[in-house]
């Protein structure tokens, strides 16, 4: 079998092992693809994808994430629109590519066996699975780091061709402009590249590569230098506490079952290994960029987001989420190295054990995974004003207005940069304070209010937050609409 992108030497049993992961991939997602409320940072990919692609550029620069991600889906809605399930279609789309390249990477560094285990990992991933489901640009990433991955085996292997490397560099550069994160891939490429120094082609070529992609990058460095004394407002931050690594690790893999089974079989595999090669006084150099590379690429976020752990608010999953590609890739590589005097028998046991493993946690979301409930929420705050047409409705935080908008009115949701404008129109207003609440008091004297908060927003307010200064300047509260994972609609009854 031949592409275009790349020439793939792939017998016909290959070829469909590759499709029916593939289709496993698209089985297991498709149906739920639909089940999930546009929310969390959903809204803001739809929103700012409508704007000019100047515009989303400026925009974003000033905002946490590069802007890429947008651009496509500015290009993408203009032709499929912004109901949930085109907006969340890319993603599992970009998923079924990622099974395709884990699969062949997989088979082209350590056989079939590894190349079907590591994509059904990916597959029983509840992380990638939940991502893959999202209208935001961590599937996105995901595949681009498998492309790194699957196009640095080739320029390893073939380094005479100069055609793999263009890629790497464009693949490179993309992800720089999809998250943050890319630096540390940047960074784990350039680190294995010095292992490589034996193999003199590769060894120049990726030099001028990764040199050319430090030059694109500079724009977007100055940005994260500007943006990094802001994360720490951004987000409700928590210093890391002593055994994150460890969660971290367990999230990414499906839980302590697979860690705990994971960790025991490669130390034991590696005592078998050490055994043999003392056995025939000599330690098998093979592949070493290759591990090298892999274990660079998640172990090297994980300890430089540690060290400024204090500092930034860096250990979310989501950051994370692409590490789980070469963390499987190396634990498989590994495990088909360490045993293979006994590889045919017993590596593929080895991984149908750690699979069922992963199976039995595939699903298991945390409640905030699989939310349905903004819908509910805006239709509930819509109906309070509707029964009541002067009625004003508050949002808090500022970002839920987004998610709001989305289900309260579409057309407001789309109304780009008069925005703002129209959200007065309809007599709704952001809140994030007690200065902002003021100045929209003395503005609506005299209205009924809907305060439609998220959790957090409303416990602040039971301590001395927007519904408390509501009650004390004579607002009485009506009834209540509580949404238990997220949200709540108030009603409160102007002073007489």
């Amino acid at each position: 079998m031949k592409t275009g992108f790349i020439k793939i030497n792939l017998a016909k049993i290959d070829f469909w092992f590759c499709l029916v992961l593939i289709v496993c991939n698209l089985i297991s997602r498709y149906p739920f693809l639909n089940t999930r409320d546009l929310s969390w940072d959903e809204p803001f990919s739809a929103f700012y994808s409508q704007f000019p692609v100047s515009q989303i550029i400026s925009e974003l620069l000033k905002g946490n994430n590069p802007p890429f991600y947008e651009i496509f889906l500015h290009f993408y809605t203009a032709v499929f629109g912004i109901s949930e399930y085109a907006l969340r279609m890319p993603s599992l789309i970009f998923s079924c590519i990622t099974v395709a390249l884990l699969f062949y990477a997989g088979r082209r560094l350590k056989g079939r066996w590894v190349g079907i285990f590591v994509a059904l990992l990916f597959i029983f991933n509840n992380l990638q699975f939940f991502y893959s489901l999202a209208a935001r640009m961590y599937a996105l990433f995901s595949m681009l780091v498998a492309a790194v991955i699957y196009l640095c085996i080739f320029c390893y292997q073939e380094p005479e061709k100069k055609k793999y490397f263009y890629w790497l560099f464009a693949i490179n550069v993309l992800l720089c402009y999809t998250h943050y994160f890319a630096g540390f891939v940047i960074i784990a490429e350039a680190s294995s590249w010095l292992v490589a120094y034996k193999n003199k082609p590769f060894f120049k070529r990726n030099f001028i590569m990764l040199l050319l992609n430090g030059v694109m990058a500079i724009p977007l460095l100055f940005v994260f230098l500007v943006r990094a004394s802001g994360f720490v407002e951004s987000f409700d931050f928590k210093p890391p506490y002593p055994g994150i690594w460890k969660n971290v690790i367990m999230n990414l893999i499906n839980g302590l079952e697979v860690f705990n089974a994971a960790y025991m079989i490669l130390m034991i595999g590696l005592i078998i290994y050490l055994v043999v090669c003392v056995y025939r006084k000599r330690i098998e150099y093979r592949n070493t960029y290759f591990f090298v590379l892999l274990f660079f690429l998640f172990a090297i976020p994980l300890g430089i987001t540690w060290y400024y752990g204090n500092t930034y608010p860096l250990f979310i999953d989501r950051y994370y989420l692409y590490a789980t590609l070469p963390l499987f890739l190396f634990s498989a590589v590994s495990i088909a190295t360490f045993y293979k005097p006994l590889a045919k028998l017993l590596v593929p046991l080895i991984f149908i054990y750690l699979l069922r493993l992963s199976y039995q946690n595939f699903h298991r979301f945390n409640t905030d995974y699989m939310l349905r409930e903004w819908r509910g929420a805006a239709l509930a705050a819509k109906n309070f004003q509707q029964a009541k047409p002067n009625t004003v409705i508050l949002v808090q935080p500022l970002w839920a207005d987004l998610g709001f908008s989305y289900y309260y009115d579409r057309k407001l949701f789309q109304s780009g940069n008069n925005y703002n404008e129209e959200l007065r129109k309809k007599q709704v207003y952001r809140v994030w304070g007690s200065d902002s609440l003021v100045l929209v008091l003395n503005h609506i004297k005299g209205n009924d209010i809907v305060y439609y908060c998220d959790e957090n927003a409303r416990v602040d307010s039971t301590n001395d937050g927007v519904l408390r200064m509501l009650l004390r300047r004579g607002y009485k509260q009506d009834s209540a609409i509580v949404f238990p994972l997220c949200t709540s609609v108030i009603l409160l009854h102007a002073p007489e």
